[in-house]
């Protein structure tokens, strides 16, 4: 692939900069993705720990998807979405693939399943960089079942050209999305809370801190290893307090916790 910029990208990139903070910005950074690779979802959002996801334009290939994918992502299924839960990027930025950043059994765990593949994707990218007041802001490029994964060539022209595209991520989201005003009941708890929380209000089941966090490992798609990985503790104890989890909860399986929390998504 030439390094050179064509005539059209250079003016492709003058129109993006220009138009940074102006609600022509969504179109004119759009086009410089459309231009090289195909995709069935274009999604600009800013993250901010323990908020909802703030959605600042969105474009969704017409007809195309299943279901409400973007309403239920928003209301509350962002909860399990690796770039959502990726934790500060490198700075400056980067671009990721979610097999490349999701946990290991991610792939089969219901929420992929029913929420993710249900709705006819099959491929996502995502381009995440801190901004100046502690947010992140992402793009989220996603592919449809009829289109087939990202290719190698476009993966190659997003890690190429990633700094400008960044930058101008960057640029805009801290012109039209300063950061949130602090409001603590605007905050949603730690998954592990949540967990606890209704298993005793709910379920008169009483969980303990370490079985809460595991449940929420578990259904974010990590297995015992991962999970014992991140919680610092041994794979054969983290499998001890699965089995106690899966005991009080009268269940036998992921999908099963999976039914008894997805609510909580």
């Amino acid at each position: 692939m030439s390094d050179a910029l064509t005539k059209l990208a250079i003016a492709q990139l003058r129109d993006a900069f220009r138009a940074v903070g102006t609600s022509d910005f969504f179109e004119a950074y759009m086009a410089l993705f459309s231009a090289r690779m195909a995709f069935g979802t274009f999604l600009m959002l800013r993250f901010d720990a323990g908020r909802p996801p703030l959605l600042l334009d969105h474009w969704i290939e017409p007809g195309k998807l299943l279901g409400r994918p973007l309403e239920d992502y928003i209301e509350s299924s962002y909860g399990f979405d690796p770039f959502y839960l990726h934790g500060p990027p490198p700075e400056g930025g980067g671009v990721f693939r979610l097999v490349d950043i999701a946990p290991d059994r991610f792939f089969s765990s219901e929420y992929y399943l029913q929420y993710y593949r249900g709705t006819g994707l099959c491929d996502e990218v995502g381009l995440l960089a801190p901004l100046q007041d502690g947010g992140v802001a992402h793009l989220s490029l996603n592919r449809r079942d009829g289109q087939g994964p990202f290719r190698r060539t476009e993966l190659q022209y997003l890690q190429s050209y990633a700094p400008l595209l960044l930058e101008l991520l960057v640029q805009h989201c801290e012109a039209v999305a300063p950061a949130p005003p602090i409001q603590p009941t605007a905050t949603r708890p730690p998954l592990a809370d949540a967990i606890r929380g209704h298993a005793r209000n709910r379920l008169n089941i009483s969980l303990t801190r370490r079985e809460a966090q595991i449940a929420g490992l578990v259904l974010q798609g990590h297995s015992n290893g991962s999970a014992a990985r991140l919680l610092d503790i041994a794979t054969e104890t983290c499998k001890v307090h699965r089995r106690n989890l899966y005991r009080k909860l009268v269940i036998s399986s992921q999908r099963d916790l999976f039914g008894v929390f997805k609510h909580l998504l």
